[in-house]
């Protein structure tokens, strides 16, 4: 249960934190947060007692904003890039909500990412391994158990 709570917070960005919060999380001062909502770049929700209000999406964008400015960006450039790359997180997000069927760990060494409803109608697996960080993927047919003796197929057959 607390897992779907927890899911529709972060698919609805309905999640709200106030500038202290925001300025501890991404290293940005109050002062400049405030700056930037006067210029346009960012906003609160505006409660009615002053207080400021992000919500989830702002904390992203500040958090992007800060990165291209210490990339060595100006501020009015990291803003554009910050706006195009919250975009493209944007519809990722879109496509990964349609297309992830399942995500499971095996043997706490792999995840296996299950991503459907492809065209092909196959079932296309992305594999990692968290101990030597090597990713490879898969397209299988769908009643296919995945097992570890099959995933150490995949990475030998990758390595060649």
């Amino acid at each position: 249960m607390k897992n779907d709570t927890v899911k529709q917070l972060l698919e609805s960005d309905d999640l709200l934190v106030g500038i202290s919060e925001l300025s501890k999380v991404t290293s940005v001062s109050p002062r400049q947060i405030r700056y930037w909502e006067q210029k346009g770049y960012i906003e609160s929700t505006g409660e009615k007692n002053g207080n400021r209000k992000f919500k989830l999406p702002m904390v992203i964008k500040v958090e992007i904003i800060k990165h291209f400015l210490d990339e060595g960006y100006t501020l009015t450039a990291a803003v554009e890039k910050a706006q195009k790359r919250q975009k493209n997180i944007h519809q990722a997000k879109l496509l990964l909500r349609e297309i992830v069927k399942e995500i499971q760990q095996i043997d706490d060494q792999y995840t296996v990412i299950h991503l459907d409803d492809f065209s092909n109608k196959d079932g296309f697996y992305l594999i990692r391994d968290n101990k030597t960080n090597q990713t490879t993927y898969q397209i299988i047919e769908e009643k296919t158990e995945i097992t570890i003796d099959l995933i150490g197929k995949w990475f030998e057959i990758s390595e060649k």
